[in-house]
């Protein structure tokens, strides 16, 4: 009994090492590396573009009030269907129409004066006629010697004074007359001052704002306030998105849209681009100069403009702001037939950019996969530590990787067209070959 206890107690003592290190080894072998390919293929890639803008009215009209006064009737309102010369509000004409009925008065006034100045002019024709004829008889009395000298004298200074007197007459006919066409001319000003009392519509539209209420004083002397917004037509509507200048080489006049708006999250609306604007819009930054630079030792970088801040004060800081994303606005034109939308709504517009029709691609995922070192050490592979490894800076080049079932291979390719599931190779590789697209570790 006391021999079999010794021989179960030494079995026990050799077992449990054993069993410890088949356990520790248990839980330090290596991790299996999983592996997934994607072969290149040929193909279409269809670049989309995403874009946010808003729906606006193809045309819209602000009216506003060319002659200041006090609104006296509103005629519309919000939404209301409008007519080309519909009555939209009526100031207080009680003092453009003091000013017209003075215009008036004083217009016949002047015409007074000149039926009284024209009438003079003709008296002075008389005048002259008679004196003429006088002065030709006392010429013929005077060869005869039948008068004096002084008589024929005196018939001269009579013709003289009554041609004068018939140019002073001509001239008062013609101030009388540019008298008639001022105050004629004040006239129309004040009548034209009165109609602007009214306020009518230009065009036939939809009124989309009222900024004013009834007895509310407009001032239009230094600028003429906006009293409504017209909207010409909402059966049509337009979408203005910026397009980024890497995208718009891709869009063309005519070509489909498609856009969703928050109201209706689960329909899709159509439309049709109507123009692409050559004016590009840029987006700036602004970046604040470090502190302790002073504005004569800051340096801008190129194609930017410092702000400085008080010249030769050290550590005051400044602004440098530079131009970042160029991109060009282009209009959508959207049938709006049922009603549907509404100006100002922010649509989520896609549009197809461009487009290359059989052209060797890999997955986006095969871009932007590297092995880790973990993975080079499962597999017992050493990378050489070389630049040629690592991915080029430039943007139309990078790196894609094989996998022969043991090791990593880098490739060098040329990218193209990019979506938002494939990228076309140009140089590099070939359809019918694998690429990695992910790989992870897994524990045995």
């Amino acid at each position: 009994m006391k021999r079999d206890r010794k021989l179960l107690w030494m079995c026990s003592a050799i077992a449990v090492p054993v069993i410890g290190a088949l356990t520790a080894r248990a839980f330090h072998r290596k991790p299996e590396l999983r592996v997934t390919t994607e072969a290149v293929t040929t193909g279409p890639i269809l670049r989309h573009v995403v874009a946010t803008g808003a729906l606006q009215a193809i045309s819209t009209v602000q009216v506003g009030a060319q002659v200041s006064g006090t609104i006296q009737s509103l005629e519309a309102d919000y939404n209301s269907v409008v007519h080309a010369g519909q009555t939209l509000a009526r100031l207080d004409p009680s003092l453009f129409e003091a000013a017209f009925n003075q215009a008036r008065a004083s217009l016949q006034q002047t015409q007074a004066a000149l039926d009284q100045a024209e009438a003079n002019q003709r008296g002075f024709e008389v005048a002259v006629v008679d004196t003429r004829t006088k002065l030709a008889r006392a010429k013929s009395l005077a060869a005869q010697e039948l008068i004096p000298a002084s008589d024929l004298d005196a018939a001269q200074i009579a013709f003289d004074q009554a041609m004068a007197d018939l140019e002073s007459g001509t001239s008062q006919v013609a101030e009388a007359h540019a008298a008639v066409e001022e105050a004629r001319a004040q006239l129309g000003q004040a009548k034209v001052n009165l109609d602007h009392t009214v306020i009518t519509s230009p065009i036939d539209g939809v009124v989309v704002a009222r900024n004013v209420e009834v007895g509310q004083t407009v001032a239009s002397a230094v600028q003429a306030p906006v009293l409504f917004n017209l909207a010409s037509d909402l059966k049509r509507l337009q979408v203005e998105v910026d397009v980024d200048e890497s995208d718009v080489a891709g869009i063309e006049t005519g070509e489909q849209a498609t856009f969703q708006v928050e109201s209706y999250p689960t329909e899709t609306f159509r439309g049709v681009v109507s123009t692409v604007r050559l004016q590009p819009v840029a987006e700036q930054t602004t970046t604040a100069t470090p502190v302790g630079t002073t504005a004569q030792s800051s340096q801008a970088a190129p194609g930017t403009q410092a702000t400085p801040g008080t010249p030769g004060t050290p550590g005051t800081p400044g602004t440098t702001t530079a131009a970042t994303v160029i991109a060009y606005a282009t209009m959508i034109d959207v049938e709006n037939t049922r009603d549907e939308l509404r100006p100002g709504m922010t649509a989520l517009v896609t549009l197809e950019g461009a487009r290359r029709d059989r052209v060797t691609r890999v997955p986006n995922s095969a871009l932007s996969f590297r092995p880790t070192p973990a993975m080079l050490d499962a597999i017992g592979q050493v990378l050489p530590a070389r630049a040629d490894d690592v991915p080029s800076a430039d943007a139309i080049r990078a790196q894609v990787w094989r996998f022969d079932g043991m090791r990593f291979a880098p490739l060098k390719v040329v990218l193209g067209l990019s979506d938002n599931q494939w990228t076309e190779i140009e140089n590099g590789i070939r359809p019918g070959d694998t690429v990695v697209t992910t790989a992870r570790l897994e524990r045995r």
